[in-house]
C-alpha cells in the first residue's frame, strides 16, 4: 500500500509540471528575413536559442524545432517548464553580418508571434512598425503564464545603450562623459547626446563604464554582453555633488513601480518613515527628491539634515505588492547608488532569484557607517517598512 501512495505522489507531480509553452513566429518572406531568439533562465541556469536551427538548452526543457521543420510556422519554440523567465527578441537574419543595414527590414516583414501554454493561445502578437535590426518582443513568466509585451526597437544587437539622467530631475543630461573598458583593459569614450543616450558596439564580455559630467559625482557601472547577443540597456543617475548622503535608486523596464523607503531619526524628536505615500518635510526640506512611478527611475532621497542615531533604506516592489511568490523585485536589474563627500560612497545591486516584494538594502549606523543587508522579503503592509 505505501509503494502504491509513493507511485502515486510520484504520478501526480509529473502531470503537475507536465506543461509545455510553444511559441510560434511567422513572416512575410519576401519583404525579409526574420530570426527568433529565446533565452531564459531556470534557477541559476541560464541559456539561449535561436529559430534557424533544431536545438536543446536547460536539459531539453528550452527546445528550438528548427526552421522549416513544423506545419505550425516559420519558426518554433517549445519551453518544457513550469518555472522560470524566457525573453523572446527577433533579428533581422543578416543584420550581425554587416550584409544590410536598413532598420526597417523587420517591419517590413510583418512579423507575427503566437503564444501557447498546452494548446491554449495565451497571447498573438502583431509587431508594429519601427526602425530597428533588433526588436524585443515579450517576457514569459513560466510559472504563472504571464506574458509581458514589451515590443522596442534598438537599432543593433550587439550594443550597449544607456541613457544618463540627473538623480534629482530626473531630466536626460547632455555631453556626458562615458568611458567603456572591455577584458582587453581597452577603452572608448562616447559623449550623451541631447536626450541622455548613449551607444556602444559590443563583443561578448564584460565592460566597465565610467559616467562622468562637470559638477556631478562620477559613478561606475558593470554590464556584460551575453551569449544570446541582444542589446543591453541601463539607466544611470548622476548626483549633482552633495555633502550630505543622497541614495539613488535606479531598475530597469519592469516592474513599472518600485519605491524607496527611507526610516531613521528626526531632527525634532521621534522617528520618521518616509515613502512617496509620506514625503513631509523634515528640517524644512523633503527628503524625498524624486518619486519615479513609470520605470527605471530615478527614485532619489536625501539626507539633507542628518540627526544623531541609525537610518534604514530599502526598496519595495508597489506594482507587485500582494504577491508573496513574485520574483519580479529580483528580477528588475535594481541598483542603488549611496552618495556624500562628493564621492560614490557604497552600490548595491538586487539580489537574483529570490521571492519577495522587499529588499532590505543597507543601514547607516550613528558613525555614519553604511551596513549592507541585501536581502529580500514579502512584507504585507508598507507602512511597516522599517
Amino acid at each position: 500500500m505505501k509503494l502504491k501512495f509513493i507511485l502515486f505522489l510520484i504520478l501526480i507531480n509529473c502531470i503537475l509540471v507536465a506543461v509545455e509553452y510553444q511559441i510560434n513566429l511567422s513572416w512575410d518572406e519576401f519583404e525579409g528575413e526574420c530570426n527568433g531568439f529565446l533565452s531564459g533562465s531556470i534557477g541559476e541556469d541560464h541559456a539561449f536559442l535561436s529559430g534557424g536551427g533544431a536545438a536543446e538548452a536547460l536539459e531539453g526543457k528550452l527546445v528550438s524545432v528548427g526552421e522549416g521543420m513544423s506545419t505550425d510556422a516559420q519558426q518554433v519554440f517549445k519551453i518544457k517548464s513550469n518555472e522560470g523567465f524566457f525573453t523572446f527578441w527577433i533579428k533581422d537574419k543578416f543584420a550581425d553580418d554587416d550584409m544590410n543595414d536598413d532598420p526597417n527590414l523587420i517591419s517590413m516583414s510583418k512579423p507575427m508571434i503566437s503564444v501557447f501554454k498546452d494548446g491554449t493561445l495565451l497571447d498573438l502578437i502583431k509587431v508594429p512598425q519601427g526602425a530597428g535590426l533588433a526588436c524585443k518582443i515579450f517576457t514569459l513568466d513560466a510559472s504563472s503564464g504571464a506574458v509581458d509585451r514589451e515590443i522596442k526597437y534598438y537599432p543593433k544587437s550587439r550594443i550597449i545603450v544607456g541613457r544618463i539622467v540627473d538623480a534629482v530631475t530626473g531630466e536626460p543630461l547632455k555631453d556626458a562623459l562615458i568611458s567603456i573598458t572591455d577584458y582587453m583593459k581597452q577603452t572608448r569614450k562616447a559623449l550623451t547626446d541631447e536626450t541622455g543616450i548613449f551607444i556602444f558596439e559590443s563583443e561578448i564580455g564584460q565592460y566597465k563604464l565610467n559616467i562622468s559630467r562637470e559638477g556631478y559625482i562620477s559613478t561606475n557601472a558593470n554590464v556584460r554582453m551575453g551569449a544570446d547577443e541582444t542589446p543591453r540597456e541601463i539607466v544611470c543617475a548622476l548626483s549633482p555633488q552633495i555633502k550630505e548622503f543622497r541614495i539613488v535608486l535606479t531598475w530597469g523596464s519592469r516592474p513599472r513601480d518600485l519605491d524607496a523607503h527611507l526610516s531613521g531619526p528626526n531632527p525634532d524628536g521621534g522617528d520618521f518613515h518616509i515613502w512617496y505615500r509620506n514625503k513631509y518635510p523634515i528640517g524644512g526640506k523633503d527628503f524625498l527628491d524624486r518619486d519615479d512611478m513609470d520605470r527605471y527611475g530615478p527614485e532619489t532621497v536625501t539626507i539633507y539634515k542628518p540627526a544623531v542615531g541609525s537610518y534604514s533604506y530599502s526598496v519595495h516592489d508597489y506594482t507587485n505588492r500582494d504577491s508573496k511568490r513574485s520574483k519580479k523585485l529580483s528580477r528588475s536589474n535594481s541598483q542603488v547608488f549611496v552618495y556624500g563627500q562628493n564621492k560614490l560612497l557604497a552600490s548595491f545591486e538586487v539580489p537574483i532569484n529570490f521571492r519577495g516584494n522587499c529588499w532590505h538594502v543597507f543601514k547607516i549606523n550613528e558613525k555614519h557607517e553604511i551596513i549592507p543587508i541585501n536581502k529580500i522579503k514579502f512584507v504585507k503592509d508598507a507602512e511597516s517598512i522599517h
